[in-house]
């Protein structure tokens, strides 16, 4: 007998959305036409077991004599394995371009080069943002990239090997899966941070977890700040958490201190996208 089939949710149609340009990116790649609309290509070629390595240069004006990140991205596999080829996490999306920008336009304000300063990322992919905010830290900082997807992990772990001389602070990556910290089945990889990043996160039911791990992982005086894609579906499940984190006690922090929030807009790659800057109060 089958299985009823489930009915469909918003969150389907947005990895449906994924998967279409994905599958439009592959075939740029496959043609030779293009890999990506954005980025200086500084390196291609195909790795043994089938997969399109793709590594581009980005600038981080500011960051302590630092010219360029080296960041390695995989659009495309021959031979699609769990992971690989079909994960999200493999190409840098214009929502990260959208939130180093921020970074280094905001800098000092997001209080990230203060000493021992603590950086996480989640839904890093392939790390952008996060090596940005560890170029701007300088040393001291200490910051964690992390992904929920084993292929996104291997690659993280590879470009932050390749950009070791280029960044001061001590970067490293972890798996993270929200829900399994929210639930108390795992520990985080850092605590009581004080700069949580995060760019294209917030899509179909996920919306509500990324203010729930803020709440559970941002100390007092931290900030949460998150880079969506305009009109994206679960913006207002989540700005629902951040208005009951900052206007009354959250149930996810009882008795705890409540988030000041501020929006702007900016765009990236012809997108258009909210920047959520939150800073938790001072209990």
């Amino acid at each position: 007998r089958m299985p009823a089939s489930r009915p469909r949710t918003a969150e389907d149609d947005e990895f449906d959305e994924a998967n279409a340009i994905l599958a439009e990116l592959r075939r740029r790649a496959a043609s030779g036409e293009s890999d990506l609309p954005w980025g200086e290509c500084a390196e291609r070629g195909w790795s043994e077991d089938g997969v399109l390595h793709v590594t581009r240069e980005y600038e981080v004006p500011g960051g302590a004599g630092l010219e360029r990140l080296r960041i390695r991205e995989f659009p495309y596999a021959a031979h699609p394995r769990p992971g690989a080829g079909s994960s999200t996490g493999g190409v840098v999306w214009a929502g990260a371009l959208a939130l180093s920008e921020l970074l280094r336009e905001r800098w000092t304000e997001l209080g990230g080069s203060g000493p021992r300063v603590r950086i996480l990322e989640i839904g890093a992919g392939c790390g952008l943002p996060g090596l940005v905010a560890a170029a701007l830290a300088g040393g001291g900082a200490e910051v964690a990239l992390t992904d929920g997807d084993e292929a996104p992990l291997d690659n993280l772990r590879h470009n932050v090997a390749v950009n070791a001389d280029r960044i001061a602070a001590h970067v490293r990556v972890a798996h993270l899966v929200w829900e399994e910290v929210l639930d108390g089945r795992a520990v985080p990889p850092m605590e009581e941070v004080d700069l949580l990043l995060g760019s294209d996160v917030i899509w179909g039911e996920r919306g509500p977890l990324v203010g729930r791990l803020a709440l559970r992982l941002v100390r007092p005086g931290g900030r949460l700040v998150i880079t969506a894609e305009t009109g994206r579906e679960g913006l207002n499940a989540f700005e629902s958490v951040v208005a009951d984190a900052r206007g009354s006690q959250a149930a996810d922090s009882p008795g705890g201190p409540m988030f000041d929030v501020d929006t702007c807009s900016a765009t990236a790659a012809g997108e258009t996208f909210v920047h959520y800057v939150c800073r938790r109060r001072a209990a």
